[in-house]
């Protein structure tokens, strides 16, 4: 998991500030999911009664055994043999160099969510989440940190929004020594907020508490004025390719997506990744823009959680391509917002055209997401209501 390094500073709180609010969440992966949820859930926070909002960076903390962050000089030598050998290694090249500009564009937006500003030595509450917060069971740069659980020093209460284990199952967690540590330090959370029944189940069983389950920022902000005001100068009549870099790679499931999109005359983008399947590959100019990509694009074929979100905010036809890495939080997600019908399972790619030709009923999406936003907003005015009467143990 690539992530930007942090220049942390903090000012002297000796003011009168109002109710200081901390996220600690993501915002430094760097990939449009995890700025764009930042940026939506900066934005409740302010909108729900927030006076001062500050993201919090995540302490560095251990790798737990088999999750050891980074490759090894021998393991990147073997994947750059791996692709000569195929035939493949200038194409490898592009990949990374079109990935090292992605991320520098995404690194240059940092300002926006206001990172890398001074922050206070205290917060009247701080929010963990959204995202993958609470997955300690995959390589990143931090590991394993009590911090994304509920220990911060520096806080008077603290809840968690939409928080997610992500794939990491209980067992995992039980054979890596942690669910102990991990149940103990969730327990003194003032509020816990997860994002799907695994993190649900999981939560459930490390604490004997019973989370409330709430949908990714992204969906609840909406960026319906975003939305509107960006917009891109194409001509032609295109879809959209929307995976993490390399993911769509099954022979079978490219020769469909590319069948489909030649029956419909359309030109193949990808955008946030690189095919030599595609006409082309995009790099929008802010991770705003993504959104102006999937605006105008008749068809989304995406492998991502967030990917799948910018589909349903843009009410754009798609299809979501299920990975064994993503299919709890995608199926969840699709569950609750009664689109099960867009998941292609692994092996079913022969479906990609036929799911992509079902029409959504929006109409009935949005009024399950006008429900859903009625009861976010109300557990976050009760986080900020409730500054000062409850002080979270840490």
């Amino acid at each position: 998991m690539l992530f930007a390094e942090t220049n942390h500073k903090q000012i002297n709180q000796n003011i009168e500030m109002g109710k200081v609010v901390g996220i600690l969440s993501m915002q430094r992966v760097l990939n449009y999911g995890s700025f764009l949820q930042a940026y939506a859930l900066k934005q409740l926070l302010l909108q729900n009664g927030a006076d001062e909002v500050y993201f919090i960076d995540i302490e560095k903390g251990r790798s737990l055994p088999g999750y050891e962050s980074g490759s090894s000089i021998w393991s990147k030598a073997c994947t750059a043999f791996s692709f000569l050998f195929k035939g493949r290694l200038v194409s490898l090249l592009k990949d990374r160099q079109f990935m090292r500009r992605v991320r520098g564009r995404i690194a240059a937006q940092f300002p926006v969510l206001g990172l890398d500003c001074l922050t206070p030595f205290r917060f009247d509450v701080v929010f963990i989440g959204s995202d993958e917060v609470f997955n300690c069971c995959q390589k990143s740069f931090w590991g394993y940190t009590p911090q994304l659980y509920g220990r911060v020093s520096q806080a008077g209460r603290v809840v968690s929004y939409a928080g997610s284990f992500g794939h990491t199952t209980y067992e995992q967690l039980w054979n890596a020594g942690v669910t102990e540590e991990i149940g103990g330090t969730m327990k003194k959370l003032s509020a816990i907020s997860v994002r799907d029944r695994n993190s649900y189940e999981i939560v459930e069983r490390l604490t004997g508490i019973k989370p409330e389950i709430h949908l990714d920022p992204v969906l609840i902000y909406g960026y319906e004025k975003e939305i509107v005001e960006r917009n891109i100068n194409i001509q032609q009549l295109y879809m959209v390719i929307y995976s993490y870099q390399g993911r769509i790679s099954d022979k079978d499931e490219i020769k469909k997506i590319v069948e489909f999109a030649k029956s419909k005359g359309l030109k193949l983008i990808s955008v946030f990744c690189r095919y030599d399947w595609c006409d082309e590959a995009v790099i929008p100019e802010t991770p705003f823009d993504v959104l102006a990509w999937f605006k105008k694009a008749e068809y989304i074929v995406t492998d991502t959680f967030h990917g799948t979100i910018f589909s349903i905010i843009t009410h754009r036809p798609f299809c979501s391509l299920v990975r064994d890495s993503n299919e709890q939080k995608l199926g969840s997600l699709l569950e609750q917002l009664a689109l099960g019908e867009r998941k292609i399972l692994k092996g079913d790619f022969q479906k990609i055209g036929s799911v992509l030709n079902i029409p959504v009923d929006y109409d009935k999406v949005d009024n399950v997401l006008q429900e859903e936003r009625r009861r976010v907003m109300e557990y976050m005015y009760k986080q900020l209501v409730d500054i000062g009467t409850k002080i979270c143990k840490n």
